[in-house]
């Protein structure tokens, strides 16, 4: 298969707001429908699913790091491909997004620079993140804030559960963005806590936890402050052992219902499947489950790794299908994990597939599987 290209200039975008034209994705699928306007979206959950303006929902997402740091952090720092991503958002890249069959936008935040108290603090950075989801809204997205304290937000002391910071920080989106059902919180990413009876308990209700120097907020007091605020979105929550797991998981309480589970289940070099049904196959048959994040890359540790074959990965997207699992794929604006450059989004694949190769992954893969909005099962040839 040749590659798939997303050249996606300006006037194409307008074309897209406007419905007055089509994408082209340089192949033969239909081109994604028109995105829907933002007055008319709201993601609900019921029963083990989400919705969409009160029909059953299976969102097709990608995630975006562009603004995981603020730009002038970006600037003087070694993240090259991260403030490449920022310079390049744009219409054209959300054109680009569009082309993939895409519904949903998750965006990385980074929780030290939205508070004062931190000194990663950055006075701008909350009005450009605003801004930036507020142009993802108006070109019909459902979006995803992401609450990120980790290395590539730029923190150095990194915390495996909410601390009282990540609470200021979601007061400020609540006032911006409390009403809007069309965007959708994910409280915490990766809990760094390994899964036990334990750890779980922290993960709920909070507390200290060895080696930290300020205590934890469970997340169950910060849904109850959240919501105390006047959130009406729907809530994300990510498993523990960085979002590997939802075994052991204990009952949370939302009095709103709007409560949604993530994990994340990358590969890590292996090919081993035993653990899906117990960490999240099983989970979804009770709860909303989301796969709010995976790729499956070469040569990446957290990918595919050195791993021969790249079944996995088909294996992977072709089990969330059956158990009605969504995915949100990424990152879509740096290189190698869906695409292979960027401005132009040309998207990765698994030609003539080799371990060694750096520039493979799950890019054409996933775009199959939402060109079809998972009606079908996938092959290997999908992700060539």
């Amino acid at each position: 298969m040749g590659k798939i290209r997303f050249a996606a200039p300006t006037f194409l975008f307008f074309a897209l707001l406007t419905a007055c034209g089509s994408t082209s994705t340089g192949t033969s699928d239909p081109a994604p429908p028109p995105p829907p306007t933002t007055s008319a979206q709201a993601v609900g959950v019921s029963g083990t699913h989400m919705t969409l303006d009160g029909q059953p929902w299976m969102s097709r997402g990608v995630v975006l790091q562009a603004f995981v740091r603020p730009l002038a952090a970006l600037q003087t720092s070694t993240q090259t491909l991260v403030l490449n991503a920022r310079l390049n958002y744009d219409a054209a890249e959300l054109a680009a997004i569009h082309s993939f069959h895409t519904d949903t936008i998750r965006f990385q935040i980074g929780q030290p620079a939205l508070d004062p108290a931190s000194p990663l603090y950055d006075p701008d950075y909350f009005t450009d993140v605003v801004s930036a989801i507020k142009q993802a809204r108006q070109a019909g997205f459902v979006v995803m804030i992401m609450m990120q304290d980790e290395k590539i937000s730029g923190e150095s002391v990194q915390y495996p559960l909410p601390i009282a910071e990540t609470q200021r920080d979601w007061d400020l989106f609540t006032t911006a963005f409390g009403s809007d059902r069309g965007v959708v919180f994910e409280l915490y990413n990766e809990p760094s806590l390994t899964p036990s009876a334990a750890n779980w308990q922290l993960w709920l209700n909070g507390g200290m936890i060895s080696g930290q120097t300020q205590p934890s907020i469970g997340m169950q007091p910060l849904i109850n402050h959240v919501r105390a605020n006047g959130a009406q979105n729907v809530f994300v929550l990510d498993g523990l052992g960085r979002a590997a797991t939802l075994e052991g998981m204990p009952a949370v309480s939302d009095p709103l219902n709007r409560l949604v589970y993530a994990v994340h289940p990358y590969q890590h070099g292996s090919a081993d499947e035993s653990q899906w049904d117990a960490e999240f196959g099983i989970p979804s048959a009770t709860l909303p489950v989301w796969v709010d994040e995976w790729s499956a890359p070469t040569q990446l540790q957290l990918g595919l790794g050195t791993l021969t074959s790249y079944q996995v990965a088909v294996d992977l997207v072709n089990y969330l299908r059956v158990h009605s699992i969504p995915l949100c794929t990424g990152a879509f604006d740096v290189q190698h994990f869906v695409v292979q450059d960027v401005p132009g989004w040309t998207l990765t694949n698994y030609d003539n597939y080799s371990n060694t190769s750096t520039i493979q992954g799950s890019g054409t893969l996933v775009y199959n599987d939402f060109a079809a909005s998972y009606s079908r099962s996938l092959t290997a040839a999908d992700g060539l």
